[in-house]
């Protein structure tokens, strides 16, 4: 039966002997939604990801996609999906030319030889790899490599296509173009994509959603924006923490207009202020008083201090809910 929920994974858990990856995770995917995965390495991402594309069989729990159960009907699940992991050097053969992979790839799902090469002619375009299309797919370099994988995924115009780091790799210009043509895949066809990133600013670019998996558990769903929000300032002052010893972040953070701080990583510390010019003119207040002399970048908060923050610099774990 058609849901407006196109993915639904209910409890599933996944262990690799005494070592459990999965808890009993939750989550779902609407049509037409790019929804992103968030996690630290190790925190069971590809694990995840992996057994929504059925490559992987989960121990227990249930996941449907469009109204279908996954494990029952995993051949007719595989036509309406599209997949791109991180193994991209074994995701195609390195002795035949990207035209010759992807034409193989397309008869795998039943596309005619001439509807794959129209295909294979517009994506290519989309992608930048029009002059490279005839090449060796293992003479590429390692961004086009990835880009004729992540074409092999679209051929068949899936409903729902899963995306594992899908721009590591790629130069800046590459991952734009990859991104701009993610975003009009969903919006102007009505697919969906369900994707995990090291890249915040991508996540945050391309999302509709945001989880956050930690240690396997997913903890916190929302949209990019109310996660930012989430977090109670729009601000940031971030100072070298080499220079500040401890009784001055201390009256820092004594400070009327500044809320919150946050270990950005070990060599900032991040001050969360509900106002520039007040939150600023504190903190300076605080260093001329002290005599402190730091470096001072100040600036809006991102995706990524919402990751530090429920994450903690530490990798503790954060309170399960969702942020609306």
């Amino acid at each position: 039966m058609r849901t407006s929920k196109l993915l639904l994974a209910e409890n599933v858990s996944k262990s690799y002997g005494d070592l459990l990856v999965l808890s009993d995770v939750n989550i779902d995917v609407g049509r037409a939604e790019i929804h992103s995965l968030l996690g630290s390495n190790g925190a069971g991402k590809t694990t995840f990801i992996k057994i929504l594309a059925t490559i992987l069989e989960k121990d227990s729990g249930t996941v449907q996609i469009d109204g279908i159960d996954v494990e029952e009907f995993e051949n007719d699940i595989r036509q309406i999906i599209g997949y791109v992991g991180q193994d991209t050097e074994r995701s195609a053969y390195a002795r035949l030319t990207v035209r010759e992979n992807l034409l193989f790839f397309a008869k795998t799902r039943g596309i005619d030889q001439t509807d794959a090469n129209e295909r294979i002619a517009a994506l290519s375009e989309i992608f930048g790899l029009e002059n490279k299309v005839d090449s060796q797919f293992g003479h590429l370099s390692g961004g086009q490599k990835q880009s004729a994988v992540i074409i092999r995924a679209l051929l068949h115009d899936p409903l729902l296509l899963f995306l594992d780091e899908p721009t590591k790799g790629l130069d800046p210009l590459a991952a734009r173009k990859i991104r701009g043509h993610l975003k009009d895949y969903v919006s102007k066809k009505g697919r969906s994509i369900f994707l995990t990133s090291h890249i915040l600013s991508e996540v945050e670019y391309l999302s509709d959603r945001v989880s956050l998996l930690y240690d396997g558990v997913i903890g916190i769903t929302g949209k990019p924006e109310k996660l930012v929000k989430s977090i109670g300032f729009p601000e940031m002052v971030c100072l070298r923490k080499r220079s500040l010893e401890p009784s001055v972040i201390r009256t820092i953070l004594a400070k009327e207009h500044v809320l919150h701080s946050i270990e950005l990583d070990d060599h900032w510390i991040g001050f969360g202020i509900d106002d520039t010019y007040t939150g600023m003119e504190s903190i300076l207040d605080v260093l001329k008083a002290t005599g402190t002399k730091s470096e001072i970048q100040h600036r809006h908060v991102s995706l990524e201090d919402a990751f530090i923050h429920y994450f903690g610099y530490t990798g503790e774990g954060f309170a399960a809910r969702e942020v609306v």
